[in-house]
């Protein structure tokens, strides 16, 4: 099938077309046209997903192909679409809104408690946040309540196409779609995006679709990730590799806000989002270096001119007395004749 748009990547990035400026170009050269929008990506930025969703319905006449996984940002621009039609093998996932929260450093009373309070604004924000969505996918959802929505959001678990039908996300399921691969890269990417395993129950009606190993392959994901932080993936050629959930990282998985660092073959994805979180720690870390630096050069300094100070003083001379000069008659004392002429003078 021809498409006019795809969106397979990371919503929000400009360089890859799926930011809400490239799609609105895109959709302007088929003013007044039909389009067809492939859709299979893990989401993104928020902003540009409810942008893109206008645009859809401002447009009108567009109809969304979702296909493998299609989850958060993509769920919501997919909701503009007039028709949404799903891949049977496809997987849609729904959950609550999400920010990076970090903190460093030690705190008193008065420290924790603004911590508390600016923890507590960001949970109400995001309660508001889940609040919208809910209400926007109750709004595709005809038989279901925004608090329906909003208990979907809390449960975050992925939806067969069949199941995301009954809840009324999708108009249709399209037979001829092939079951998604779960590759070593995309098993990162869901680390990396935070996105859970939950519901990822693929069953083909055939085996002569050939997906026995990546059917398997998926269902170990699922149950090694609960219990052990393991994660089982299927390479392209169907070779297994280990996907290991890192617990030694634990200071790089606190700043990132994950639970842990997968880890293949000795090596880990991380997106731009989570370089830039650490590239920012890093220049807090340079900053406090340099002004520490410079504080203890201040107070070597000090240091330094109070131990001259001392030496100076260790090293200089007592305070000299008046020298008596015993040749001068001035100052010598006078014997006793000296002292009689003088009396025998006065009389």
């Amino acid at each position: 099938m021809d498409y006019q748009i795809i969106i397979d990547d990371y919503i929000g990035d400009w360089w890859l077309g799926t930011d809400k400026q490239s799609i609105r170009r895109q959709l302007a050269r088929h003013k007044d046209e039909h389009v067809d929008v492939k859709i299979s990506s893990l989401g993104g930025s928020l902003d540009d997903g409810l942008d893109i969703r206008q645009q859809f319905i401002d447009h009108g006449d567009v109809t969304a192909h979702l296909h493998g996984f299609v989850a958060s940002a993509a769920t919501v621009l997919a909701m503009g679409a007039k028709r949404i039609v799903m891949g049977k093998y496809a997987l849609f996932l729904v959950h609550q809104c999400s920010n990076e929260v970090f903190e460093w450093g030690q705190m008193n009373a008065t420290d924790l408690q603004t911590l508390i309070d600016r923890l507590q604004k960001n949970k109400e924000d995001n309660e508001k946040i889940d609040g919208v969505l809910a209400a926007m996918y109750a709004s595709r959802c005809k038989n279901h309540s925004q608090e329906e929505l909003l208990d979907l959001l809390k449960e975050s678990k992925w939806l067969t196409a069949q199941e995301a039908l009954d809840w009324g996300f999708i108009d249709e399921i399209k037979d001829d779609d092939e079951a998604p691969e779960m590759t070593n890269a995309l098993a990162r990417k869901f680390n990396a995006a935070g996105l859970p395993l939950t519901g990822l129950e693929i069953q083909p009606e055939s085996a002569a679709f050939g997906f026995h190993t990546i059917l398997d392959s998926m269902k170990a994901i699922k149950d090694m990730l609960t219990p052990k932080n393991k994660l089982a993936a299927c390479d392209d050629d169907t070779s297994t590799k280990l996907v290991i959930m890192e617990k030694k990282f634990t200071n790089v998985a606190s700043l990132l806000n994950l639970e842990a660092i997968a880890m293949t073959d000795g090596s880990a994805t991380l997106t731009a989002d989570q370089l830039q979180a650490i590239e920012d720690r890093l220049n807090d870390l340079q900053s406090q270096h340099q002004a520490d630096a410079d504080t203890i050069a201040e107070r070597d300094k000090t240091i330094s001119g109070l131990e001259a100070q001392v030496n100076n003083l260790q090293q200089a001379p007592a305070d000299t007395t008046a020298k008596v000069d015993e040749a001068s008659s001035d100052n010598r004392p006078m014997n006793s004749k000296e002292m009689f002429n003088q009396i025998k003078d006065l009389i």
